[in-house]
């Protein structure tokens, strides 16, 4: 093996420290299983070593194929979340808001007005205030009840196009 030092002089009195060459990689090893045991050998340890091998290919496949259909999922489900999310709030969710605030109307100009106009003279009589019982006209029913074929017009159109979507997107899945 050659040195890269000097060979010492008589006039130095410290020769140069020889260089060691740095040790060689060691190549990777590649093992080649033979599943049809084209080999010939019939030992015990090779039988049982091509077992595990197949054994150890069939699970790798398995989680491999697990991993696909996971994946698979997964994509479906932020496909759908991002189809809810190009979706504005407002356009989303203007149907249920206008049901609910037709209910309101209804509720109040018909259940919670009326009741009040009934137990206010009640209430003022137990202050020692007379008040006269007047009747509870309702609001809604002015204008020959303009706001209820309205209301009936937009939510009737609303649960009908929404059943149309729904229906569509039963035939497409």
């Amino acid at each position: 093996m050659a040195k890269f030092a000097t060979p010492p002089d008589e006039n130095t009195a410290d020769p140069l420290p020889a260089v060691t060459p740095a040790p060689a990689a060691v190549a990777p090893t590649i093992v080649v299983v033979d599943n049809n045991n084209n080999n010939g050998a019939s030992g015990s340890s090779n039988a049982q070593f091509t077992q595990t091998m197949q054994l150890a290919t069939a699970q790798a496949q398995a989680q491999a194929s697990v991993g696909l259909a996971q994946t698979s999922i997964d994509q479906e489900v932020v496909s759908n979340e991002l189809e809810k999310q190009d979706e504005h709030w407002v356009k989303a969710y203007w149907r249920p808001a206008m049901g609910w605030l037709y209910m309101a109307i209804n509720l109040m100009d018909f259940i919670v007005f009326p009741s009040i106009s009934m137990f206010m003279p009640i209430i003022y009589k137990a202050f020692g205030v007379q008040m006269g019982y007047t009747a509870w006209v309702p609001l809604t029913l002015s204008n020959g009840g303009l706001i209820h074929l309205s209301f009936a017009a937009i939510l009737g159109v609303a649960a009908f196009t929404r059943g149309q979507e729904k229906i569509a997107n039963i035939k497409n899945n």
